[in-house]
């Protein structure tokens, strides 16, 4: 679960099941693994997926805890996982905004309909952001991961759909989520490289 190695001659253990039993996992040997006692604990009714992910977490929180005396936030998740490197560079021509990953060597050029809000006249359009480029707005949102994480991922887990998009905002060529952080560290926490975000252009 949390993927340091178990000595058997100073660590107490619990054989887990890796789908849990209360997620219809199978009393079989095919379902078991070893795990550290306190892991095992931790787990509760998580299947091995998620317990990783969570466990993952919980390091980076008690790490930023202990050096900052502060809540773990999407960038420091960032920075863990390898996101937050690039600036996105794009051009706008008319009502599509052109825009590439090149930094990722992908030499496609990609387009995007931008859609403008009848009432306030903002620029927005729907994209698929790879982490790498995905940074945390510290301005507009500040505020750190709290416990409701856990949930998201437990529902993104089992392909539960999303039904709010993350937020995000382009500032000095840098897309800054600041709404959705829960639903994007989720997402980052159970492999994904990508987050699907509605973009903000003005």
């Amino acid at each position: 679960i949390c993927g340091k190695s178990i000595d058997l001659d100073l660590q107490k253990t619990n054989i887990d099941h890796i789908i849990p039993l209360a997620n219809k996992g199978k009393d079989d040997k095919n379902n078991f693994a070893l795990t550290h006692e306190s892991c095992n604990k931790s787990k509760q009714d998580a299947n091995l997926t998620i317990a990783r992910s969570l466990h993952k977490l919980k390091s980076i929180q008690d790490d930023v805890q202990k050096r900052e005396n502060r809540l773990a936030s999407l960038k420091d998740l960032l920075r863990q996982e390898g996101g937050a490197k690039y600036e996105f560079k794009y051009t706008i021509e008319g009502d599509i905004i052109k825009y590439s990953f090149d930094d990722l060597d992908d030499v496609n050029v990609y387009e995007a309909k931008i859609f403008i809000d009848s009432m306030s006249k903002e620029k927005s359009c729907f994209i698929n952001i790879p982490i790498e480029y995905v940074y945390h707005d510290e301005v507009i949102n500040p505020r750190g991961i709290n416990s409701s994480i856990n949930l998201l991922v437990k529902e993104f887990y089992k392909g539960n759909p999303q039904l709010h998009l993350t937020l995000a905002r382009i500032d000095d060529n840098h897309i800054k989520v600041f709404d959705g952080q829960h639903k994007a560290a989720a997402q980052i926490l159970l492999g994904c490289r990508t987050i699907l975000v509605r973009l903000f252009i003005d």
